[in-house]
């Protein structure tokens, strides 16, 4: 499922290129030559590892057998949920995937998520497992644009939060 989803995660870029900070490509002497598409001018940024979750997700996007461990350890964590204000309880932000599906983008440290969004873009911290939860029925991209990054369908959204918190868990409100 993971496997799926990050493919699926990088097909998502390559469909929404506005998410990606490109640059637009070089005009060529030929006017005949075609200029190829957006979709393949999408290159996912690489980020250094600051934080045991985002360690955990790199090894999960190499290893299989580590993505449980990283499930458990993201619904455990805190991450940052981008949100449409900065008011305590502002609905997330939604951004294009792909057709008419919608994404609500997670963040697992402040630095991606300014780099990607801007130093003032709203955001909320709380758990992995309260941000799915309130997200709902939608689409989560995490780590939007950077490799790795992952986005999950809401069945996979689902899947997680049908992992049972453990006993040490810090719970939505930590």
């Amino acid at each position: 499922m993971l496997r799926r989803s990050l493919a699926i995660g990088v097909f998502a870029l390559m469909v929404g290129p506005a998410w990606a900070q490109t640059t637009a490509p070089a005009q060529t002497s030929a006017p005949s030559a075609p200029t190829p598409p957006a979709a393949q001018q999408v290159q996912l940024q690489p980020y250094e590892a600051t934080n045991a979750l985002e360690r955990s997700f790199e090894a999960a996007y190499r290893s299989e057998a580590m993505r449980p461990a990283f499930r458990r350890q993201f619904l455990e964590s805190h991450v940052f949920l981008v949100t449409q204000s900065n008011a305590p309880d502002a609905p997330a932000l939604l951004r294009p995937l792909r057709g008419n599906d919608r994404a609500a983008l997670i963040f697992t440290n402040t630095e991606l998520l300014e780099r990607r969004m801007g130093p003032s873009a709203p955001r909320v911290s709380l758990t992995g497992r309260a941000a799915l939860q309130r997200l709902g029925q939608h689409h989560v991209a995490i780590n939007i644009g950077y490799d790795p990054m992952l986005v999950l369908d809401p069945a996979g959204v689902a899947d997680f939060l049908g992992i049972p918190a453990t006993r040490d868990s810090a719970g939505p409100s930590q």
